[in-house]
This record gives C-alpha cells, sequence and structure tokens, in this order.
C-alpha cells in the first residue's frame, strides 16, 4: 500500500487488520462489533443469511462462538487501498456422533472492505465447501 493511500485512512489498514484479528482469536462480539460500521454487511457464504447492522454482527458472532470452537492458521493476507483479503485455515474442535473428539481443519478466505475512519463495512467470508461438509458431517452436523 502507497503511503497516500495510506494517509486516506484514520488508521492505516494493517493496525485495523491486527485490532480486528484480536477481537476473533479473544472471542470477544464486543471488540469485533466495535470496529464494524453501524451500517455494517456480514455474510458468511455457507447458505446463511448475511446480517445487517453492528448489533446483528454482534449477535451472530455470539451465536458463532457458543455453537463452534475453532482457532486460526493464518495465512496471506493482501492489503489494498480501502479493503484487505485474508487467507486463513479455520482449525475445529468437534465430536463425532459417538462422542469422539477429532479436529477439522477448512480453507477460509475473507475479503474486508473498510472506510475512510477505519470501520469495517463489509466482510464476506467463503470457505472450502468441500471440506466443510466432509467436516460437518463427520460431526453429524446437518447445515
Amino acid at each position: 500500500m502507497t503511503a497516500t493511500a495510506l494517509a486516506k485512512h484514520a488508521t492505516p489498514l494493517r493496525d485495523v487488520f491486527e485490532r480486528y484479528h484480536v477481537g476473533w482469536e479473544t472471542r470477544n462480539p464486543d471488540l469485533i462489533a466495535s470496529l464494524h460500521s453501524e451500517d455494517t454487511v456480514f455474510h458468511v457464504h455457507d447458505g446463511s443469511d448475511a446480517v445487517h447492522g453492528r448489533e446483528a454482527l454482534r449477535q451472530r458472532c455470539i451465536d458463532t462462538f457458543e455453537k463452534f470452537d475453532f482457532s486460526f492458521e493464518m495465512g496471506r493476507r493482501l492489503y489494498g487501498d480501502d479493503h484487505w483479503v485474508f487467507e486463513w485455515t479455520m482449525v475445529l474442535a468437534l465430536k463425532e456422533p459417538g462422542g469422539a473428539p477429532f479436529t477439522a481443519k477448512v480453507e477460509m478466505l475473507d475479503v474486508v472492505t473498510v472506510n475512510s475512519r477505519g470501520e469495517v463495512t463489509r466482510k464476506d467470508v467463503y470457505m472450502n465447501g468441500g471440506e466443510a461438509q466432509a467436516a460437518f458431517a463427520r460431526a453429524g452436523i446437518k447445515r
């Protein structure tokens, strides 16, 4: 990112990413929501509907953290003037229907748009469908 592009942002994108990622790693829906604009859009492209607005995003995070135990393996981060793209692997702690624990990995891709105030205005999350389907099927989770 050029110095001119960075100057357009109240907070450099790398700093926003770092704070944002801390929110996800620590499973803190309040921190995550505070970094989004009031009219934000959050869309996990897994067949679920997009959520609109900061409070709806916060609730989606709460629901996700209650439902799934997952961590991150960091991948590439690519920064543009008003966005970043983040490749990562979701590491899920799941149980088979009989109760035996297992770990599943699902490749993920986030596309995040940030406004001039350093607020996330849109986050689209894409997952490797085959890996996700196999993990959830093994765990007996219908999606």
